[in-house]
């Protein structure tokens, strides 16, 4: 077929029109790349999985589509031994309840006993369900950013012992703070973060008075931020379980 007889047709402009219909990126990726046949054998091929495509819309209304996302990437990360991240998983969660649906959604019913899709069938033979790892991933996920402390016996102990190591930090922090001891030596009785470390707000003529590390110093050099030689040990086992 030539350009001229393409332009005629409106080809590009009922591609268009088919892409703006998609619901997802790869659909309209697909709808985009749509190329003409020479062949009348391909073509009657291509009507005939359209109409069983339309009856199939009559007959069952809208197929059930939750999410439909690109898993080439994550699929080849996994393969090679990668870590995925929860997003990845969410994804991944999200298209195989898709595709369990949509595999419920071409089961013939009773009163469909005598029409067949034989074209859609044979496309989607291989569709599998896998809601055991749906529901695996549902339990361990619950965002894009935090996995759940059900995730793993192990993670559940690792983020317990950290709540402990947190709590036994701020506890010795705030009996320093109230302390008459130390009170004189701050510049303000708070616990705050430097580094990832968790720091006493010293006056800086006062710093060689409390033993500690000096993680930070306030803009203006009057506030040195330490860390007490009391809780270092602490420290460091807190960031070695949040690296684990």
């Amino acid at each position: 077929m030539d350009l001229k007889t393409l332009r005629v047709l409106e080809f590009n402009k009922i591609k268009n029109m088919l892409a703006e219909k998609t619901i997802s990126d790869m659909a309209r990726e697909l709808a985009n790349e749509l190329s003409y046949t020479n062949s009348q054998k391909e073509a009657e091929f291509l009507q005939n999985e359209t109409e069983e495509a339309l009856t199939l819309l009559i007959k069952r209304g809208a197929p059930p589509i939750y999410g439909l996302y690109p898993l080439k990437n994550d699929i080849k990360r996994a393969e090679l031994g990668g870590m995925l991240h929860p997003g990845s998983l969410l994804r991944i969660k999200e298209s195989l309840r898709t595709a369990r649906a949509f595999k419920n959604y071409l089961k013939v019913t009773e009163d469909e006993s005598d029409i067949n899709y034989p074209i859609i069938q044979e496309m989607t033979r291989d569709l599998n369900a896998y809601k055991s790892i749906e529901d695996e991933i549902e339990t361990a996920i619950i965002s894009e950013n935090e996995i759940s402390d059900n995730a793993s016996s192990l993670l559940k102990s690792i983020r317990r012992q950290i709540r402990i190591k947190n709590d036994a930090i701020k506890d010795k922090l705030d009996s320093m703070i109230t302390s008459k001891t130390y009170q004189k030596y701050l510049q303000d009785s708070i616990v705050t973060m430097r580094q990832g470390r968790y720091v006493l707000p010293v006056k800086n003529e006062n710093r060689a008075s409390v033993s500690g590390m000096v993680h930070d110093m306030s803009s203006s050099g009057a506030t040195a931020f330490i860390e007490p030689m009391a809780i270092v040990e602490l420290n460091n086992q807190l960031k070695e379980l949040e690296i684990q």
